[in-house]
């Protein structure tokens, strides 16, 4: 059993999750984990999130790639750039895996 409070159905059904579009990803300087990213989340909507994935992947192998993604986060500062949106991803004691569609679907759909 997870050590999570467990939630509501109404709860979860608050969080906005979608497919985004990562359009530009770059290391955060003075950091070793951090990259900035660019992520459009459908209609052309442009938000900005900080993700610790840079020792598995690099920058330039993340732009065009789809990536599931909690899209109503609230706004917060991490190294001073503020992060309006959470990639989501995998974690385990090897290895981060970012959370990714099957096949391509169109930025902005929801993952129900």
């Amino acid at each position: 059993m997870s050590d999570k409070a467990v939630i509501s159905y109404e709860e979860f059904s608050k969080m906005d999750l979608r497919i985004g579009k990562i359009v530009k990803a770059e290391p955060v300087p003075q950091s070793r984990n951090l990259i900035k990213l660019s992520i459009d989340v459908g209609k052309g909507e442009i938000k900005q999130g900080v993700a610790g994935i840079a020792k598995i992947y690099a920058s330039n192998e993340l732009e065009g790639r789809q990536v599931a993604v909690l899209n109503n986060l609230q706004p917060r500062r991490i190294f001073g750039i503020l992060s309006n949106v959470m990639i989501l991803a995998a974690e385990d004691e090897a290895t981060i895996s970012m959370l990714v569609p099957e096949r391509p679907v169109k930025v902005g759909s929801q993952i129900k």
